[in-house]
Parts: structure tokens; C-alpha cells; sequence
């Protein structure tokens, strides 16, 4: 019985002295105590509120306290009090809920972040940035030579002329241990610079577009996020605007 008199709204140590109560009838405080397997002073707490909610008497005979409990229909009533206090807090929360809404809607933007593990991850970044709107445009920040450890120079050829063919614009900065490439090798809809890696070294790529932002870590543990958040698309675009009038354009 002691779970479920917890479940209609008693504490613990309320049960355990109400049953204790109605097992031996009348008894002192300590008798309580022992009966209820808790420390005699505990017990008088436990006691006072027992009787605050009606489920326990007190009255003198000679020099003892003693305490007897009301029955247990008494509890219908305690059930009662607390639908009424869930009723109130109900109409509360209604009364509440529209301005909290506003405040919520109004608490401005939550990004978004999606994690895409291994190189399989990056592969479906990569293939996702092929299925963006015609004309978008993309600055990006990367490293050849991480990226070339990554896929062939057949591969990468192949998807810079997909990603022409799409129409999507891709206006990169990157870094080179052998140096700038030749401008020669640019596929239409792209605009390269070349930063010294000394000056920009990196080992993740950074794709800036509309509102989201995508890295990929390329070295040790591979893996990719995008974060849709237009505030941090338009602070990195700063820093690219930035990194790209001290970029170097290629012979």
C-alpha cells in the first residue's frame, strides 16, 4: 500500500506513519516511530502534517500525547484538493500560454545543425550542394591539398563540371603547398584566389551560401556539418569578404 499512497499525493515518510497508525491504532509519538521505522523526531514532522491534511487526531490522556488516525475516506478529499490546485494550474498556463508563444516566436532565430560522419558524410554534402537553385552562389574556403587526399584529380574535375553544368557559382579561396594553379584550369561559374598556406593554414572546407554554413574536417576524424543560421552565414561572409582582398589571383 505504501507506492500507492505515495501516488495519491503522500510523502514517504507520511505513509509510513499513517499505516504504522492504522495498524496500531492510538499511540504515542515514539510508538509511531518504531512502527513506522523512522527517528522519533522526523515523526512528529511527518505527524503535523498528517493532521494539516485531516488524516490524523491528536488529544491528551494524563501526561501522554497520543495520536490516532481519521479514516481513510479522508483521502477522497485529499485527491480532491490537488484536482483542484491541477484545475487552477491549468486555467494558469491557459491564461499564460498565448504571451509565452509571442516570446518564443519572437526570440529570434535557432539554428539548425546537421552532422554528416565519415567520408560517405562529406559525399552527401557534396552531392547535396549539386541539387541547390540555379545561380546560387557559393563562397568557399578550402584546402587542395586536404581535399586531394580525399578524392582523385579525375574526381574532382568531374564534379566542379557537374556543378558548372547546374549553374551554381562557386567563388573559392584556397591554399596549395605547390602554389597557385593555373587559371586556365577553372571551369565556367568559378572565381579562385590563392592564399599562402603560412597565411591561411587550414584543413577543413567552408562553404558559405544563402543562409547556412558547412564545414568539413578533412584530416584526422572526418566529418561534416551544415548549420542553417542566416547570422552566422552573413558574420563568416564578412570574414570571407575580408580574406578575399588578400587573396592572390591565379597566372
Amino acid at each position: 500500500m505504501l507506492p500507492k499512497l505515495i501516488d495519491i499525493g503522500l510523502t514517504e515518510k507520511e505513509a509510513r506513519v499513517y499505516l504504522a497508525a492504522l495498524e496500531i491504532g492510538r499511540a504515542t509519538a515514539d510508538q509511531l516511530a518504531k512502527h513506522a521505522k523512522i527517528v522519533r523526531s522526523t515523526t512528529y514532522v511527518q505527524l503535523e502534517s498528517l493532521m494539516q491534511k485531516g488524516l490524523m487526531s491528536t488529544y491528551e490522556e494524563g501526561k501522554k500525547t497520543y495520536f490516532a488516525p481519521e479514516s481513510p475516506e479522508l483521502l477522497k478529499r485529499l485527491l480532491l484538493k490537488q484536482q483542484d490546485e491541477l484545475s487552477t494550474k491549468e486555467r494558469d498556463l491557459s491564461s499564460l500560454l498565448p504571451d509565452l508563444i509571442r516570446q518564443f516566436e519572437g526570440a529570434g532565430e535557432r539554428p539548425v545543425v546537421r552532422f554528416f560522419p565519415g567520408k560517405e558524410g562529406i559525399d552527401a554534402m557534396r552531392e547535396s550542394f549539386l541539387t541547390l537553385p540555379k545561380e546560387t552562389q557559393i563562397r568557399l574556403i578550402y584546402s587542395f591539398d586536404a581535399l586531394e587526399r580525399l578524392y582523385s584529380e579525375d574526381e574532382m574535375i568531374a564534379y566542379a563540371q557537374k556543378r558548372s553544368s547546374r549553374g551554381i557559382k562557386i567563388q573559392a579561396l584556397y591554399t596549395r603547398k605547390a602554389g597557385p594553379m593555373l587559371s586556365s584550369d577553372i571551369v565556367p561559374h568559378t572565381i579562385r584566389r590563392f592564399i599562402p598556406q603560412e597565411k591561411m593554414p587550414i584543413h577543413s572546407d567552408i562553404y558559405i551560401y544563402n543562409h547556412f554554413v558547412a564545414v568539413m574536417a578533412l584530416q584526422k576524424n572526418i566529418f561534416g556539418v551544415i548549420i542553417e543560421s542566416e547570422e552566422i552565414a552573413q558574420t563568416l561572409g564578412v570574414f570571407f569578404d575580408l580574406l578575399w582582398q588578400i587573396g592572390e589571383d591565379e597566372k
